[in-house]
C-alpha cells in the first residue's frame, strides 16, 4: 500500500471519529434538554440510606437503573412527556414508589428540576405487618402550569404519609407486645 493510500485512511478515520464524537455530543444535550431532572435524598428515621437501587418505569416497563452505592443522593434524567413510576430502594429496605406525569408544554425546551426526600422502611422494622400497602406510590407529581414547575399532590401525600404512619405504629404495637412475651 502506498504512502498516499495510507494517509487517505487515516484522514478518513480521523474525521469518522470526530463526526461520532460531535454526534455523541450533540444526542447527549438533546436528551438532557428533553428531560426531568430528579434530584432525591433518601432517609431512613433521618439516617443516611446508601447502596441506593432507584428503577423508573415507563408503562411498566424499567427503563432506566441507578446504583448509588456510597452516598444517600442520587440525580438522574427522565423523559418528558410521559407516565413514569420511580422505585427506590436498597438492600434489606423496602421499596418506596411514587408516579411522575412529567407532562409539560411544548413551549418547554429546558431541563426542569424536582428536587425531593423521601424515607424509606427497613425490613426489619414492619416485621409482621402487611405491607401490601408499599405498593401504593407514595406520592403523586405533576407539572404545575402557573408556578412553572413541578410539584407533588399535597393531598394524596398527606393521606399516604397517615398510611405509612399507621403502618409504623402497628410493627411498633407488635415490637413492644413480643418483647413483653419474652
Amino acid at each position: 500500500m502506498s504512502k498516499q493510500v495510507i494517509n487517505r485512511i487515516i484522514r478518513t478515520l480521523c474525521l469518522l471519529l470526530v463526526v461520532i464524537c460531535i454526534n455523541s455530543t450533540f444526542a447527549t444535550s438533546l436528551t438532557k434538554a428533553d428531560s426531568l431532572q430528579l434530584l432525591g435524598k433518601v432517609y431512613n428515621n433521618k439516617s443516611v440510606v446508601r447502596g441506593l437501587i432507584v428503577n423508573v418505569y415507563q408503562d411498566n416497563e424499567k427503563i432506566k437503573t441507578v446504583h448509588v452505592k456510597n452516598s444517600n443522593r442520587f440525580r438522574l434524567n427522565v423523559p418528558y412527556n410521559s407516565m413514569l413510576t420511580i422505585e427506590i430502594t436498597a438492600p434489606e429496605f423496602h421499596a418506596k414508589r411514587f408516579i411522575i406525569d412529567s407532562n409539560v408544554p411544548k413551549t418547554i425546551k429546558h431541563t426542569l428540576k424536582y428536587e425531593f426526600d423521601i424515607d424509606i422502611f427497613k425490613e426489619e422494622e414492619i416485621v409482621g405487618v402487611n405491607t401490601t400497602v408499599l405498593d401504593f406510590p407514595v406520592g403523586l407529581v405533576n407539572f404545575d402550569e402557573k408556578k412553572k414547575i413541578f410539584r407533588r399532590d399535597k393531598k394524596y401525600t398527606k393521606r399516604m404519609k397517615k398510611v405509612y404512619l399507621n403502618l409504623w405504629n402497628e410493627a411498633e404495637m407488635i415490637k413492644r407486645t413480643s418483647e413483653l412475651k419474652e
